[in-house]
């Protein structure tokens, strides 16, 4: 069966092949059934009220180039981890995994999808072209030592990828997912990722996004969280033109911790955009979201976080938080921090700040000596420490204070 496209949409998808995968041909049907008649959204269109679409329609693509290994190698943050290396079609895995650990490409897997959920055309798009991906697996009682550490490097075209993570009962782990792209070249990619994460497993993902200013960085974050279990997303975005973050998280299991944090750093004309769902399904659960942001020139920023609170979600403790600062007249940030709440003993708080330095601070930091620079880069230090606290690996802390330091020439 054809998916019937039109405008904007139809041209983005005409050199895009559909090809046999692992998605189910019930949900493929789902998701040409969903695509029927659309275009790319417009601003009319609450989920892109503040995101336009004309720079990736109007762009045209660099044709893909495969990268050898070693090229790969120099985007590595991590020297201690377990790192998988994808780029466009390939995949290299390591060879040094521990017991209880599985890693796969998506291909060769065994891997369940969750129910479609299509909130846009690029989620449809997603299910009808992804080819590549990787399946990871560990084990229950399984501790990882050190990290695993996905780095994923765009060197042109457009690619759609999925990423099964299944985290067995008692687990332990932390992934780190490195988005990369090849400077001078013009890319788009749209990847999935998928988390279970069973009873009392304890589990960390830190996604840095550091691409080149020719990239289109779209993301979907889908996860099951089952009973007692901590599960936490940091999502740190450095540089690209046009990024796109959509996190779900639904809680099955009571007296389960989640939290979500973000920080982006935006300057000349990027635009960042991070959604966030935490579903509250069950009683006694958690969830904590802290969003910062700071944007210079005339880069553009949107936060629109939910948290849902269904009927049987009683004793639920939920808070949410995003806080801007701008540091030109020109750059904007919308934020729609939101709370949907059906039981009645709930203990939920949001919040969003959007303002420019404190010229107070600003005023006694400079009469104790430091210079106007020093005093805002010590500000904007402090301001965001509070993310970057989440980020243990001190490579990977010091890789962000370099990329930081670099872009804006800020000292950290």
């Amino acid at each position: 069966m054809e998916t019937k496209l039109d405008n904007k949409l139809e041209n983005f998808c005409a050199d895009l092949q559909a090809k046999p995968s692992r998605i189910t041909s019930d949900l493929q049907a789902e998701a040409q059934n969903y695509m029927l008649g659309k275009d790319f959204p417009t601003t009319k269109s609450e989920r892109f009220k503040y995101t336009r679409l004309a720079k990736l329609s109007n762009t045209t693509f660099n044709t893909t180039q495969a990268l050898a290994l070693a090229e790969l190698e120099a985007h590595c943050i991590l020297n201690n981890a377990y790192t998988i290396y994808f780029n466009n079609e390939q995949v290299f895995l390591p060879n040094d995994l521990p017991l209880g650990v599985t890693i796969c490409p998506i291909a060769e897997s065994q891997t369940h999808y969750h129910e479609a959920s299509f909130n846009d055309v690029f989620s449809a798009l997603n299910v009808l072209y992804a080819q590549h991906g990787v399946s990871i697996k560990i084990n229950a009682h399984c501790a990882l030592d050190k990290p695993i550490q996905l780095i994923q490097v765009n060197s042109g075209g457009k690619h759609f990828y999925r990423h099964h993570f299944e985290f067995g009962e008692n687990s332990e782990a932390s992934v780190y997912i490195v988005s990369k792209s090849i400077a001078a070249t013009h890319s788009f990619a749209h990847t999935h990722f998928q988390y279970e994460i069973a009873k009392s497993a304890r589990i960390k993902i830190s996604k840095i996004q550091d691409c080149s200013t020719g990239h289109f960085d779209f993301t979907e974050d889908r996860a099951k969280q089952d009973a007692q279990s901590h599960f936490e997303i940091n999502t740190i975005t450095l540089d690209g033109s046009f990024v796109r973050n959509d996190s779900v998280v639904k809680i099955e299991g009571q007296h389960a911790q989640t939290y979500l944090n973000g920080a982006y750093w935006l300057k000349e004309e990027q635009h960042v955009a991070n959604y966030t769902t935490m579903d509250h399904k069950v009683a006694n659960c958690e969830s904590f979201e802290t969003y910062k942001g700071v944007a210079s020139d005339r880069s553009t920023a949107v936060f629109n976080g939910k948290v849902f609170v269904r009927k049987d979600a009683q004793k639920t403790n939920a808070y949410q938080s995003n806080a801007n600062v701008l540091l030109s007249d020109h750059a904007s940030i919308n934020s729609k921090p939101e709370l949907e709440i059906y039981a009645d003993d709930v203990k939920c708080s949001h919040g969003s700040t959007t303002g420019q330095l404190d010229e107070t601070a600003l005023f006694y930091l400079r009469a104790r000596g430091l210079s106007e620079a020093s005093a805002k880069n010590l500000l904007l230090q402090a301001f965001m420490e509070d993310v970057l606290t989440y980020i243990k690996e001190e490579e990977a802390l010091n890789y962000i204070h370099e990329r930081i330091t670099s872009r804006f020439n800020w000292n950290y």
